[in-house]
C-alpha cells in the first residue's frame, strides 16, 4: 500500500469515528433516533469496522512486506560486500551509490570519497569504447560484457573484465546501472609470459639450427688450420696467420655458444661448484677495468653447491654487470648477495621447474632503471637501448637461456629512477666438488682403430686429419647405414666410434641403438654442432661413454679420446683380473 493510501484510510477513520461519536450525544439528548438516522448510523458503524478490518491487515501486510525487503536488502548487501570482484551500483546519472569492500581493495577508493561525483578510473584510450558500451546497455536493457582497463587511486592500469546490467524501477525504466570488475591483470600476465615463453622457444629452435651448422662450417676451419699448423714450427712465417685463424674460429665458436644458450641448449661441461667462489671471481675480473663502480658483496656462508657450466654462469653474471654498469654513466653501487633458499610449487610452477633447494644470486644496482617496456623486452634477441654505434648482441637472452637450460630462473624488477635487480635461481646438488686438473692445451696420442661416422664432407676430412697427426688408425663411415656395415663386417677391430648425432636417413640416435644391439661394448663418443642438452642428454642416458662439442680443436679431440679408451681398457682389464 502507498503512503498516501494509507493516510487516506486513517483520515476517513478519523471522520466516521467524530460523526458515530455526534449521532450518539444526539441520542442521548433527544432520547430516540429516528429510522433513517439509525440504518444510516449502523451503516455507518458497520462501513467503519471494515474500514478499520481492510487497514489493519494492509498494515499488517506492509510491516511483512518491508520485513522481507529489509531481510532481502540485507542478503544483497551481504553477497555484493563478500563477492571477490569489484562491484559498483550507479544512479542515472553515473554517481556511484554503493561499491563493496573488493572494490576498495582493488582500486583503492572508498564511498565516502567518490559520493556525489563519477569515479575518475577510466583511461583516456577506453573512454570512448565504454561511454559507447554503457549507452548500448542502457538501449538494449541488456546486460553486456567487456574486456578494458581501469586506473586504481595510484594510478596503476588494471585489466578487468566489465559486466553491465541496468536497474529497473516499478514502473520497470532504468533509475541506474550495476557493474561487475573482474580483475585480469595476472591471467593476462601469465598470457603475456605464455606467448614471451612460445617467441622464446621458436627463436631458441632457429638460433639452433644456425648454430649447428655453423659448427660445422667451423669444425672444418679448425681441423684444416689445426693440420696445417701442427707440422709447423713458431718461426714459420704461416704459423702467426694460422693462429689468427684459430682465434677467429674461436671467437666464432664463443658466438655460436650464445646462440645455443639461447636456445635453452647450452649446457657443456656440467659439474659442481662453488657459486661464491665462481661471483667473487667475476666481481674480481669485473672490478678492474670498472672502478667507478662500488661493489658490495653479501655471501652467504656454506652456501649450497650447484651443478652448472662454470664458464657460462660466469658470462650471465658478468652480462649483468655489464648491464648495471651502462644503467650508472656516472658511477653508482653494484650489490651482490648469495643465500640458500627453499622454492615452493607456487613459485616453480609456472617457471616450469620442480620444487625444492635452490641458491638464489641477486644483483642490485643504483642505476637509472628502466620502464615496463623496456622490462618486458629485456631478455630478447637482439634488444638494445644503447646507440647502434654501440653495438646490439645477445647479452641477456643468452643469460636467459643459460639459466633456463640450467633448470634455473632469472628473473629482474625494476623502476624507472630506482635502479634495478637481477634474481638467478639454480638448483642445488648433494655432489661434492672435484678437484681441478689443469690439462689445458696438452696433447694425447695413440694407436688405436677409430671408426669416424658423420655426413658432412668436411668435419669428416678434418676430424679425420686430426686423428690420424695424434697417431690414430681412422675408418670413416657417411651414413649411419655405413657405419653398421663397419661395425657388422668383423674384418677390422673397432677400438672406438666418433658417431655425429644429426645425419640423414638414420640419425645418430638410431644408429647408437644398433651398434649396441650387435657390439655392446665398444665404446662411442657422441658428436654434434648441437649442445648435450635435449636429443642429445637421451642418448647419453643411454649409455653413450662421451660427448664431443662440435667445433673442437685438436687438444679437446685428443683429451676425450684418449680418456675413453683407457676409461675402456681399464674396465677390460678389471674383466680379466676377476676372472
Amino acid at each position: 500500500m502507498e503512503p498516501s493510501e494509507k493516510n487516506r484510510l486513517v483520515q476517513q477513520l478519523k471522520e466516521a469515528t467524530q460523526q458515530v461519536r455526534y449521532w450518539k450525544q444526539i441520542a442521548k439528548k433527544t432520547g430516540k433516533l429516528r429510522l433513517r438516522e439509525s440504518e444510516n448510523l449502523s451503516y455507518m458503524i458497520q462501513t467503519l469496522k471494515q474500514t478499520k478490518t481492510q487497514l489493519l491487515d494492509e498494515i499488517a501486510e506492509r510491516k511483512s512486506v518491508e520485513g522481507a525487503l529489509r531481510e532481502s536488502g540485507e542478503h544483497l548487501r551481504a553477497i555484493l560486500e563478500a563477492t571477490p570482484d569489484p562491484m559498483v551500483m550507479y544512479d542515472l546519472n553515473g554517481c556511484p551509490q554503493f561499491i563493496n569492500p573488493a572494490f576498495t581493495e582493488v582500486f583503492g577508493w572508498t564511498i565516502d570519497e567518490l559520493r556525489g561525483q563519477r569515479i575518475p578510473y577510466v583511461p583516456k584510450s577506453q573512454k570512448d569504447m565504454t561511454t559507447e558500451k554503457i549507452r548500448a546497455v542502457y538501449r538494449s536493457k541488456k546486460t553486456s560484457r567487456f574486456e578494458s582497463k581501469r586506473l586504481s587511486k595510484e594510478g596503476s592500469i588494471v585489466d578487468v573484465i566489465v559486466s553491465a546490467a541496468i536497474i529497473k524501477g516499478g514502473n520497470g525504466e532504468p533509475v541506474g546501472m550495476v557493474v561487475n570488475l573482474t580483475d585480469i591483470s595476472k591471467r593476462k600476465l601469465l598470457e603475456t609470459k605464455y606467448k614471451q615463453a612460445q617467441k622464446m622457444k621458436s627463436l631458441g629452435t632457429l638460433a639452433g639450427g644456425i648454430a649447428h651448422d655453423f659448427n660445422n662450417i667451423l669444425m672444418g676451419i679448425q681441423g684444416m688450420a689445426t693440420a696445417v699448423m701442427f707440422g709447423l714450427k713458431s718461426t714459420h712465417p704461416n704459423y702467426n696467420h694460422l693462429k689468427a685463424i684459430e682465434e677467429c674460429v674461436q671467437s666464432a665458436a664463443d658466438l655460436t655458444k650464445q646462440l645455443l644458450s639461447f636456445a635453452r641448449g647450452g649446457k657443456y661441461e656440467i659439474k659442481p661448484i662453488d657459486l661464491n667462489e665462481l661471483v667473487k671471481n667475476s666481481l674480481e675480473m669485473f672490478g678492474r677495468t670498472n672502478k667507478e663502480v662500488r661493489i658490495h658483496n653479501n655471501l652467504q656462508e656454506s652456501i649450497h653447491t650447484v651443478e652448472a657450466d662454470r664458464r657460462q654462469i660466469e658470462q650471465v653474471l658478468l652480462n649483468i654487470y655489464v648491464n648495471a654498469r651502462q644503467a650508472m654513466p656516472d658511477g653508482g653501487s653494484l650489490y651482490i648477495e648469495t643465500k640458500n633458499v627453499a622454492l615452493d610449487n607456487i613459485y616453480c610452477k609456472p617457471h616450469q621447474i620442480e620444487p625444492g633447494s635452490y641458491v638464489k644470486i641477486s644483483i642490485r644496482d643504483t642505476g637509472i632503471g628502466m620502464d615496463e617496456t623496456t622490462l618486458s623486452q629485456i631478455f630478447d634477441p637482439f634488444f638494445t637501448t644503447k646507440e647502434k654505434a654501440r653495438g646490439t648482441g645477445l647479452g641477456l637472452a643468452s643469460a636467459y637461456g643459460v639459466i633456463k637450460s640450467h633448470d634455473g630462473i632469472i628473473n629482474v624488477y625494476s623502476e624507472k629512477g630506482y635502479g634495478a635487480t637481477f634474481n638467478v635461481y639454480l638448483p642445488s646438488t648433494e655432489r661434492e666438488m672435484l678437484p681441478e686438473t689443469n690439462v689445458k692445451g696438452k696433447v694425447f696420442r695413440g694407436s688405436e682403430t677409430i671408426l669416424l661416422v658423420d655426413d658432412e664432407n668436411k668435419v669428416v676430412d678434418a676430424t679425420q686429419s686430426m686423428l690420424e697427426i695424434l697417431g690414430y688408425h681412422v675408418i670413416t663411415a657417411k651414413s649411419g647405414k655405413k657405419a653398421l656395415d663397419e661395425v657388422n663386417s668383423g674384418g677390422r677391430k673397432l677400438d672406438l666410434i666418433i658417431l655425429d648425432m644429426i645425419m640423414p636417413g638414420m640419425d645418430g640416435g638410431k644408429t647408437f641403438d644398433r651398434i649396441r644391439e650387435v657390439q655392446p661394448g665398444i665404446p662411442v663418443i657422441l658428436s654434434s654442432g648441437y649442445s648435450i642438452k635435449g636429443r642429445a642428454t637421451e642418448i647419453m642416458e643411454k649409455g653413450c661413454n662421451g660427448f664431443l662439442q662440435k667445433p673442437f680443436n685438436i687438444s679437446e679431440l685428443s683429451k676425450k679420446v684418449r680418456k675413453i679408451l683407457d676409461e675402456t681398457n681399464d674396465s677390460v682389464q678389471s674383466l680379466l683380473s676377476y676372472s
